[in-house]
Formats: structure tokens, C-alpha cells, sequence
């Protein structure tokens, strides 16, 4: 029994050393230089907030297995990216940004992280982020991503078997820059009824950068494999594109983003 048990234990560990790395590689990363902010993102959790796609007529994008499949031009990283978070000890997490919703106590992270940062570093100035919460106080309701109108359109012939065919057609917001795209999309809440606006930054794979800070060539993926974008001055303001871009999605996202944006302006440096 003595034998089994430390067999026992050793493979227990083994498991729990893989769950830690598996975990680590799926962790959204900000680091500051210099100059500039860098994010390292998850290239093959297929699963979690960051996926690839290649890019598609109806701008949506086809899902792919970054593994198996060379990515090239044509392909990018859908991050559905966050700005708070429950978790005080997320890795992304800005302690001098908190607020509450709902009775419980939200904290700052990844955008929230990245306008932080892009500040103190030189990127955007406090400046322009006033100019942005005066901005999006004047944002009227009708103008909200989640209030455009979702149309469904039935086809005048029936389908086989007597099946009648309907299409939903769901509107999507989307700014394009050299550097990437950001989109507003209207996905179904899972725990409510209606709609959501939900907000992904798009990094086109001819941005993203290998670990060692060099532009990633076009190949297959690597299992666990990890990539950095970094947001410098030449790309800065896209950065404040996908600030503005909650704004515009949803009035609880505009309430949550001014409240940070305030935060950010009040907190020393």
C-alpha cells in the first residue's frame, strides 16, 4: 500500500502540473514596454475567448483548427475580448479600477488593462480620454448596437416535407483598420431573454508576432502555442477604436466603460 500510495501521489501531481501549464496557456497576458503594450493571446484554445478564423464574405469569419491548417493571410485571431472581472487575482486585473453592478463588487481588466497602461506609457492621453467619456455621454439609446433590429425573413416556398425556411438576419457593427478590425455582434443571452451585444478585437495574423517579438511566419500551430500583439504608436488609435466600440454596443457597456474611463483619470501615476 505504501508503494501504491506514492504512485498514487506522483501521478496526482503529474496531472496537477498539467493542469496548471494547461491553464497558464490559456491566460490573456498584458505586459508594458517601453513604448508600447503587448498581449500575449492563446493560439489553439479553440474553446476559450480567443479562436482562429479565416476571413469571409459575410465578415463573420469560418471557425479553423489552427493545428492543421497553414495560417496565412487570410486568417486572424478573434479575441472576445473583457473589460472587468470578479476575479481580484486575475492576471489581467487593475486594482485602482472597481466598481459595482448588480450588488457585486466588478474590478478592471484586459481593455480596462490596456487603456491603463496605454496611458502611462505614452499611448493615449488622459486628454483624449476625456474627450471619449464626453463622447459617450452623448451617444443616444437608438444609436446602441443592442437596439438596432434583428429581421426575419421567411422564404415565399416551402421546404421540403412542409418545413417553411426563415433566416435571421442579426446586425453587426465593424471598424477596419490597417491594423486589425473590431466587431459588435448581437448573440442571445444564454441566462436571460433577448440579446447581447458582445465586442471582438480581430488581429489579422500578419500583425501577430511570434513569443521572441518577431512577425509569426505563415505554418500550423503548435499545441499550447502562444503569440503577442503588441499595440504601439503607430497603431494606438485602434486601441481607442475598441474603447469607442463598447460605447456604442450597449447602454450598460457605455455606463461600465465611462465609469472606467473615470477611474483610469483619477488614478495616480
Amino acid at each position: 500500500m505504501g508503494k501504491f500510495a506514492v504512485y498514487l501521489s506522483a501521478l496526482l501531481c503529474l496531472a496537477g502540473r498539467g493542469y496548471c501549464a494547461d491553464a497558464e496557456y490559456k491566460l490573456v497576458r498584458i505586459e508594458t514596454l517601453t513604448n508600447a503594450v503587448r498581449v500575449r493571446l492563446p493560439l489553439t484554445d479553440v474553446t476559450g475567448k480567443v479562436r482562429m478564423k479565416e476571413k469571409s464574405a459575410d465578415g463573420f469569419g469560418v471557425p479553423l483548427a489552427p493545428t492543421r491548417v497553414p495560417l496565412g493571410r487570410k486568417c486572424y485571431l478573434e479575441w472576445q475580448i473583457g473589460y472587468d472581472t470578479p476575479n481580484a487575482n486575475d492576471v489581467s486585473v487593475v486594482p485602482e479600477i472597481s466598481f459595482t453592478r448588480n450588488g457585486a463588487t466588478k474590478y478592471g481588466h484586459e481593455l480596462a488593462k490596456l487603456i491603463f497602461e496605454a496611458v502611462r506609457v505614452g499611448l493615449i492621453s488622459t486628454n483624449e480620454l476625456a474627450r471619449e467619456v464626453a463622447a459617450l455621454q452623448q451617444i443616444p439609446p437608438s444609436a446602441f448596437e443592442e437596439n438596432q433590429p434583428v429581421q426575419i425573413e421567411v422564404a415565399t416556398n416551402a421546404a421540403a416535407e412542409g418545413f417553411e425556411s426563415a433566416a435571421q438576419r442579426l446586425p453587426q457593427f465593424t471598424k477596419t483598420t490597417p491594423h486589425g478590425w473590431v466587431q459588435i455582434q448581437l448573440k442571445q443571452k444564454q441566462r436571460a431573454v433577448g440579446y447581447q451585444a458582445m465586442i471582438y478585437v480581430c488581429l489579422p495574423m500578419s500583425e501577430v508576432l511570434d513569443m521572441d517579438g518577431s512577425p509569426r511566419k505563415p505554418r500550423k500551430a503548435h499545441s499550447k502555442e502562444t503569440v503577442l500583439y503588441e499595440f504601439n504608436p503607430g497603431n494606438a488609435a485602434f486601441l481607442r477604436d475598441v474603447l469607442h466600440a463598447f460605447g456604442i454596443a450597449s447602454q450598460a457597456h457605455n455606463d461600465d466603460i465611462r465609469q472606467m474611463l473615470e477611474k483610469i483619470l483619477a488614478a495616480p501615476r
